[in-house]
């Protein structure tokens, strides 16, 4: 269970990359593209500055405007960690750095608050501190959540039930 997790969160890190390669290439392109527009303006012997520098204008603050997302997908680290920052919720982190989960937004918070109380008050999800590294659950995480009692107990019940096989039943 713990290698498909590994592999689910390098998976969605090979994705991530690709989309920031991709859109670096996007971007890179169209300003190739606008400078070569240029270039080929000033060869025909027509200077269109101002066009030119309005498309550049754009495309720098497309940018500017593509620059928090790209940030955002690079909070997660390669190694499962998440870096918390000022004003975000948990429900957030999970929705950014583990979209897609067939598990219940409950079971993620309390794995989250469990291998992390050093970035919760008290433990409680609604209290993050900002500027802390959690790490993200893994299937072990998300088992302690699920079976809370530990396989002592469940030892010891299993053999209680077995030895009263053995009794004798009276109708």
């Amino acid at each position: 269970m713990q290698g498909s997790n590994n592999k689910l969160i390098s998976d969605m890190d090979r994705i991530r990359r690709a989309c920031l390669v991709a859109l670096v290439s996007i971007i890179a392109t169209a300003l190739l593209a606008t400078v070569a527009a240029g270039t080929a303006n000033a060869e025909n012997g027509f200077t269109n500055t101002a066009a030119s520098q309005k498309a550049l204008a754009r495309l720098v603050k497309d940018i500017d405007l593509l620059r928090p997302a790209l940030e955002a997908k690079s909070k997660v680290s390669s190694d499962g960690y998440y870096m918390i920052r000022r004003g975000e919720t948990l429900d957030g982190i999970i929705a950014n750095a583990l979209p897609g989960l067939p598990l219940r937004k409950n079971i993620l918070r309390q794995a989250i608050v469990r291998a992390n109380p050093h970035a919760f008050k008290r433990r409680n999800p609604n209290w993050m501190y900002a500027g802390k590294r959690i790490k993200l659950p893994d299937s072990g995480d998300i088992h302690r959540v699920i079976f809370t009692q530990s396989s002592d107990k469940m030892d010891k019940a299993k053999s209680a039930r077995e030895e009263r096989k053995t009794w004798v039943h009276y109708p």
